[in-house]
Parts: C-alpha cells; sequence; structure tokens
C-alpha cells in the first residue's frame, strides 16, 4: 500500500521575481467609497512572479506554459492584450501559453488606461507599458534557465478565508462581508519545485481568499495580505520566487477585512504564509514513494513504512506534460438591461450634484454610485455580439498535477466539486486567469437574492455549475481520472 498524501510531477522549470511597483503618486482608487484618487505612498512592492514550465527533455511531447501571477485586482481586456502579446514575442510562445493570474489585491490601485482624465490617470498607460516590457524581458532570460525539477504538492489548511455573503437585518438585505455562519474551503495547496539536488527553486501557493484587507480608508500601494505571505515564506526559504494563484473565492474573503490599518494585511498574510510553511514542512525531504513495509513485533506489533526511490516507470508517469483546452457558450443574463440605459442613469446622477446638507457621506455616496455605474459601462463594452458568451479554459497536466486557468471570479464552491471529483490529482484552481471579462460567476442558489456578485455578474444562473461540469468533462475526456 502506498501513501498518496503527497502528488508529484516532473518538468523543466525557472522562476524570476520583477518588481513593479508604481509611482507613488498613481491613480490608486479603486473603493467607491473612496474619497481620494491618488496613492500617498507605498505599503510593500508590488511583484510579478513568473513560471515557466517546459516538459522533460524526455518527454515525448514538447509543451510550455509560462504563468505570471501579478499583483493587482485585473486589467480590462485592451490594456492586457499588448502585454500577453509582447510576451509573445519575446518568448516565441503562443498566447495561449501564457497566463496572467491576478493576485486581486484590491489595494494597487485600478489600471484603466481611459482614466487618464483623473488625477494620477494619466501615469497608468506609461506604466502599463513599462511594466509589459519588463515582464517581457524577465521573461525571454528563463528560456536559457530551465532545468530539470520535480514538483511535489500538499495540502495544509488556513482559516483565514471566511464566506462574506451576510444577511443584514437593519436594511433587510444581503452585504458583502464577514458572515459568521458561512462556510469556506480551508485548503491551501502548495507546489514546492526543487532542482534534482533538492534545492527549493520555487514556491506556488494556491488559495481562495479575496484581498480584500484593505480598502476605502487605505491610501498606499499594497499587495495586500499577498505580500506579507511571500515574505514569510521567504523569511524561512530564502529569497526565492513565491507564485500566488488566486482559487475560487467569489464568495470569500478574510476575516477581518475593509478596514485602512496595513497591520492587519500583514496579520493576514503572516497566517497564510505560516499554513503553507506547515504544508511544505510535512513535504519529504526528496520525491520518494511512502509505502508500507510490514509488521514489526515489539511492545505492540508496529506496522512500517519508508520512503523508497520512484521506478524508471513512475518517473515517466510524472513526466508527462499535457496541455488541454476547451471551449463552450455560456449564456448572458437576460436582465442586464442596455449600455444607452446605464449612459442615461449614469449623466442623470452627474447631473444632480450632490446635496450640500448631506455632508461628507453624501459625496462619499455619491462617488460609490457613480463608480457603479462606470464600471457596469466597463461590463457592456466587453460584451461578445450575441447571446452567450464565449469561454474558454485552458489546463496543464504534469504528472499528477493539474493547472487550471479559469477566467473570471468564481464562487468557493467550484473549487471543492473539483478536487472531490479528482481526488487522485493535485488540481490547481487558478482563478482570473488573464482578467476577468466573465465576471462574477455565482453558484446557482445565490442568484435572486441581491447579492453584490450577483448585480456584478453577466452570465445566467446556472453558469457556474456548467463551467464545472465542462471541467470535469475535459478531464475526464483527456483521460485525467
Amino acid at each position: 500500500m502506498r501513501d498518496s498524501q503527497f502528488k508529484y510531477g516532473r518538468c523543466r522549470a525557472a522562476a524570476v521575481t520583477v518588481d513593479i511597483t508604481p509611482p507613488e503618486n498613481m491613480y490608486h482608487r479603486m473603493w467607491g467609497a473612496a474619497l481620494h484618487d491618488q496613492a500617498a505612498g507605498v505599503h510593500q512592492p508590488l511583484e510579478v512572479n513568473l513560471l515557466w514550465l517546459k516538459s522533460s527533455a524526455t518527454a515525448a511531447v514538447d509543451a510550455d506554459v509560462l504563468l505570471l501571477s501579478v499583483d493587482h485586482c485585473l486589467f480590462w481586456a485592451a490594456d492586457l492584450e499588448p502585454i500577453k502579446q509582447s510576451l509573445s514575442a519575446a518568448t516565441g510562445l503562443d498566447p495561449e501559453q501564457i497566463v496572467i493570474y491576478f493576485t486581486h489585491t484590491h489595494a494597487a490601485g485600478l489600471m484603466d488606461s481611459s482614466r487618464a482624465e483623473i488625477p494620477g490617470g494619466e501615469l497608468i498607460a506609461p506604466y502599463l507599458a513599462e511594466i509589459g516590457e519588463k515582464m517581457s524581458i524577465s521573461a525571454a532570460t528563463l528560456a536559457d534557465s530551465l532545468e530539470e525539477m520535480w514538483l511535489t504538492t500538499s495540502n495544509g489548511h488556513c482559516s483565514l478565508a471566511q464566506n462574506r455573503d451576510y444577511w443584514d437585518k437593519a436594511s433587510n438585505s444581503f452585504v458583502c462581508g464577514y458572515n459568521p455562519h458561512g462556510a469556506a474551503d480551508s485548503t491551501v495547496m502548495v507546489i514546492r519545485l526543487c532542482d534534482l539536488e533538492g534545492n527549493v527553486k520555487t514556491v506556488l501557493v494556491n488559495y481562495g481568499c479575496h484581498p480584500t484587507t484593505l480598502a476605502w480608508d487605505n491610501q498606499l500601494i499594497s499587495p495586500d495580505y499577498v505580500g506579507p505571505m511571500r515574505r514569510t515564506l521567504r523569511q524561512a526559504l530564502g529569497e526565492i520566487p513565491v507564485v500566488f494563484i488566486q482559487g475560487a473565492s467569489g464568495d470569500v474573503g478574510p476575516r477581518e477585512g475593509f478596514v485602512g490599518d496595513v497591520a492587519v494585511a500583514v496579520r493576514n498574510g503572516q497566517q497564510l504564509g505560516l499554513a503553507a510553511l506547515e504544508a511544505l514542512a510535512a513535504m519529504p525531504v526528496e520525491p520518494a514513494e511512502f509505502s508500507y513495509d510490514g509488521a514489526v513485533v515489539s511492545g505492540a506489533t508496529i506496522g512500517t513504512w519508508s520512503y523508497k526511490p520512484f521506478l524508471s516507470e513512475q518517473i515517466k508517469s510524472m513526466s508527462r506534460f499535457e496541455s488541454m483546452q476547451a471551449s463552450f457558450d455560456l449564456e448572458y443574463r437576460s436582465d442586464l438591461g442596455t449600455r444607452e440605459q446605464t449612459q442615461q442613469e449614469l449623466d442623470a446622477l452627474l447631473s444632480t450634484g450632490v446635496d450640500a446638507n448631506g455632508g461628507a457621506d453624501a459625496a462619499r455616496d455619491q462617488r460609490a454610485l457613480v463608480e457603479r455605474l462606470q464600471r457596469k459601462l466597463t461590463r457592456f463594452r466587453g460584451l461578445e455580439e450575441g447571446e452567450c458568451f464565449h469561454y474558454q479554459l485552458r489546463a496543464w497536466r504534469i504528472g499528477d498535477v493539474c493547472l487550471l486557468a479559469f477566467n473570471g471570479e468564481m464562487y468557493n464552491m467550484l473549487q471543492l466539486d473539483l478536487r472531490a471529483a479528482f481526488p487522485a490529482l493535485a488540481l490547481m484552481v487558478g482563478t482570473l486567469a488573464d482578467g476577468s471579462t466573465c465576471w462574477y460567476l455565482p453558484n446557482r442558489e445565490s442568484y435572486g437574492k441581491g447579492l453584490y456578485q450577483e448585480d456584478a455578474s453577466i452570465i445566467a444562473c446556472g453558469g457556474l455549475e456548467q463551467l464545472r461540469d465542462a471541467t470535469i468533462a475535459m478531464l475526464n475526456t483527456t483521460g485525467q481520472q
């Protein structure tokens, strides 16, 4: 009998960390309730951690994927596409082989180049061009650094993420905030990448929790809890790249959040970092098979286990590198309204002005409502022609490790259901892959409740379940069970 706690893969890999901290006076307003436009400083640097994975030299099929973990909430498609094209030209990889995962910090500012007329907004386009060039140059250098590595996975647990669909009795409605009665997936998936001498070169952390520790009262550029999580790991492991991949976190966030105090973000990050370190500490020193040896008679009859080197056939299986794709249509909601109606609402709100007797609260509320309508217009700009959203799903399997790339913000249910369906695989459920052009995908039971996530969605009820089923079908069809 063998232990199935750890899963393994083997391929060539290389990773690097790049600083992408914006200017201190960058446009920063992300929250509707914020009263400031520009940042007042930097809490911690923003990073992009790049990881290039390539099939082993002995593999039958040559395959590549370049993963980027970027410390921003997301970029709109018009701003993201030039960066992907630059990365493609620099690396020789097709855009489909490149995935930009956003860590989803809400404290880095909304990098929308169309906001150039707002204070600090004139810095956005030059900043995006600069970091696109920096990422492309760094990605190109990775091709010469690829070396054979083992991927070892382990699951830990962290209670940072909590359900955030809370029923407010006073307003007789749901609000987006800590719900002590809800459930959340505590799984922290950690992938350790070591060279053949056993040196840890990179760590990948996959966890579902909205980085919304810092909110409207915060005026500092920050990676939120993700930065302190990386620092916690590096204090123990050295200055290695730490690739954070946001899990399915549409309905979960930190228990203590929506604050202006960066010390809370540090505590949240340390909590996750320590959980990831616990999972790393549980891993075997070297990849090997932990299997049962038999009984030894002592004061009690002891069942003994030991690590044994993998056989050549096992290593061959763990070196299998396969890319997968699936495409399907998700229906739009029938009650979205129109761009023209939304523009009329915005124009009416802007022409009304603020009641002078309302004070600061009235000004804050009006700015928030304006921001809501502006983002709704952004959703309309991204809609494809027709009645459906054409969804592209990508995945890569390396041995028993499967990396999934989901565009959008999915409810926590997605990762729970997928991992339950494939217990023999280490599934990295990565969301906000190349942004969120499909926006939120709540589960079926959450529609009709007046939740923020439904209001911010464009996909009809049942879309998340359809996505889950299509993912399971793709993995089954390609023999991934």
